[in-house]
């Protein structure tokens, strides 16, 4: 079985079970130790793997296979221990024949290529070890929550993982991937699904928690280089740490990410790929390793791929060697561009696109400046993952003003910036006193988009509560203009998705004010990229947390329900400090019944709150009118 470039061949280890394995490339070999999950037929083509693959295999034979239990190797393995992942390993080197090699080990293939070099001193070469560790959880002093945290997980795995539902293994993948986009997640989820079966998955979890190599680590002889995310969310960045301390002699750098797995488009990428290559000797004008360009040279590399993109074969070459006779440099950059869409099958206008903007690697700054237009900046008011926030004096109109800068790639990117002017404009057709109006969306000199809204004197929602526990009437008074608004919005077919107290704006007056409608689903977009961090998640529907693509109205009044019982009980109804733990709790377990936290909330202003929170959405209020009604019907006991 095979695929176009690779090669996939079968050999047994010592206790009889089947391993997979593929090589790719061209070179001296490189082996990677297998690490969870793979499998080699779905990571070919994969957003996640193939550019680990593409560019390993750049300059070496790269060797790879599934691990026992999962993808292409034998899924009724009997052993999962250190020993029996050794023994895997020494079978794929055996049936290549591999004398001496570099050794890779990714997350727990790094503690396997450990234990490998040292039972094989004289096959192994070089060692790399990325986002890898010594010891499993139970060998890191878990404190109680810990443990639980790590129960939980290893139980979700055994109910959830084989259902066609992604939303058990969404929490696994926003752990190993926090700032992957919708395309990566949607693969990274899959792949969990078809690698391995549950009670393999769950198996794998429970062996590699007690991996301990701490004891041998030190007998390690071969050059050793250790690469880790600082925000790792999987492995902490300590346990990187400890394997530099361990090994004689080996070199450590940190790498600025939180991606348990490298992404494609993020700047640790070529820095790892840079090291690694000058680490096992590789020429850098024969890596292909395409480092960051001035703008001068990046203008030249994609005039030239504009022009040459969509000419035939023979003509491209023609074009290629006359412009670039005096400049090889320049036609290895664009012939890198060109394999990287033939990759993708993309477009050459894709292309173009995709390679301006990953390249591009911006520094968003968040000071815009005194003056933007007509616009006096004053001072900041606050920022977030979709911009910043800035008081400003509008010297046309003398009239004080709010400005949100939105990320600089809204505006650099020709598709999202029409994207969210289509957003912006539905968002400001809507005409509601409990909705911030939109002036405008206008263009700053460096090209950011900003929004152009009233400034409101007053403080968020988010501020009153950190005060304490609001008034049971207040706290309603706030709710019902709260669902007032959501229900003209909702009636013009505009559904918010991050409603939260942050979101919410009270005036001097006491009137609510709903923000950031018009970029609420570029938001709910940009989570999938830069993980679902606990504020958010903490407020999105069971159906929104699982990743569901089309969420309607009644999202929106979910998350109404967790802010009016956090009005009420000064807490958020779902506030494990987790990600696993609080996913779990949105999607099973109920809150702490609020008469229990005060005990003047009735019990029919409880049983409100706990319909809004019904994990099916066809259980709660039907709409923001249903909910105002019921609202109404509370009037008696408003007071109290």
């Amino acid at each position: 079985m095979s695929l176009p470039g690779q090669t996939i061949r079968f050999c047994t280890s010592a206790d009889g079970a089947r391993i997979g394995f593929a090589t790719v490339g061209g070179g001296p070999p490189l082996v990677k130790a297998a690490n969870w999950l793979n499998h080699l037929e779905f990571d070919w083509n994969s957003p996640v793997w193939r550019h680990w693959l593409r560019e390993l295999g750049r300059d070496h034979t790269l060797v790879r296979y599934d691990e026992r239990g999962c993808g292409l190797s034998d899924w009724s393995a009997g052993e999962m221990s250190v020993e029996a992942w050794v023994r895997d390993l020494e079978a794929v080197a055996d049936a290549l024949e591999l004398e001496r090699f570099p050794l890779l080990g990714i997350s727990q293939g790094a503690p396997i290529a450990i234990a490998f070099a040292v039972r094989h001193p004289e096959r192994v070469s070089h060692l790399v070890l990325y986002g890898g560790y010594l010891r499993g959880r139970l060998h890191r002093g878990l404190t109680p929550k810990e443990m639980e945290e790590r129960e939980l997980m290893i139980h979700m795995v055994r109910v959830g993982w084989g259902q066609d539902h992604p939303a058990f293994r969404q929490v696994f993948t926003t752990l190993f991937i926090p700032d992957a986009d919708r395309e990566q997640i949607d693969w990274f989820n899959e792949l969990q699904r078809v690698s391995a079966t549950p009670e393999n998955a769950a198996r794998m979890l429970e062996a590699f928690d007690r991996i301990d190599v701490r004891g041998i680590a030190s007998q390690v002889r071969a050059p050793t280089l250790v690469l880790h995310a600082k925000g790792d969310l999987r492995v902490p960045f300590a346990e990187g740490r400890l394997i530099a301390t361990t090994i004689p002699g080996a070199r450590f750098v940190p790498l600025d990410s939180r991606n348990h797995l490298l992404l494609e488009g993020e700047p640790a990428w070529p820095r790892f790929l840079t090291t690694v290559r000058e680490f096992l000797g590789v020429p850098a004008e024969r890596s292909g390793v395409r480092l960051p360009l001035s703008p001068e040279r990046r203008r030249q590399v994609e005039g030239l791929f504009d022009d040459v993109a969509d000419l035939a074969p023979e003509e491209r070459a023609a074009a290629l060697s006359r412009a670039s006779a005096d400049d090889p440099g320049l036609r290895r950059e664009v012939e890198a561009l060109l394999a990287d869409r033939d990759d993708a099958a993309m477009t050459s206008a894709l292309a173009g696109l995709v390679s301006r903007v990953m390249r591009r690697r911006e520094q968003e700054a968040d000071d815009p400046g005194k003056t933007v237009g007509s616009y006096e900046i004053q001072e900041q008011l606050g920022s977030g993952g979709m911009g910043v926030v800035f008081r400003a004096m509008d010297r046309r109109l003398n009239r004080p003003v709010a400005l949100k800068f939105l990320p600089a790639s809204v505006g650099a990117d020709a598709q999202l910036r029409q994207r969210f002017f289509q957003e912006a404009k539905a968002a400001a057709s809507l005409d509601h006193s409990n909705i911030c109006t939109i002036y405008g969306v206008e263009q700053a000199p460096d090209g950011r988009l900003f929004l152009v809204m009233p400034y409101y004197e007053g403080e968020t929602l988010q501020g009153r509560i950190k005060r304490g526990p609001l008034p049971v009437a207040e706290a309603l008074d706030y709710t019902r203009q709260l669902a007032a608004g959501l229900g003209h919005a909702h009636a013009a077919g505009i559904v918010h998705r991050d409603i939260k107290p942050a979101n919410v704006a009270i005036t001097r007056a006491g009137q609510v004010k709903i923000l950031d409608f018009g970029i609420a689903k570029m938001a709910d977009a940009s989570l999938t990229r830069t993980g679902m961090v606990l504020g958010t998640l903490a407020y999105m529907s069971p159906e929104q947390a699982a990743g569901e693509k089309q969420v309607d109205h009644r999202t929106d009044l979910w998350a109404l329900g967790v802010v009016l019982y956090e009005m009420l009980a000064g807490r958020r109804p779902f506030g494990q400090d987790t990600i696993a733990a609080l996913f779990h709790a949105v999607q099973a377990l109920d809150p702490v019944p609020l008469t229990q936290l005060r005990p003047e909330v009735s019990p029919a202003l409880h049983h409100l709150i706990m319909r809004l929170l019904q994990k099916q959405r066809d259980q709660r209020h039907p709409d923001a009118a249903a909910l105002l009604e019921a609202l109404d019907a509370l009037e008696p006991v408003r007071a109290v």
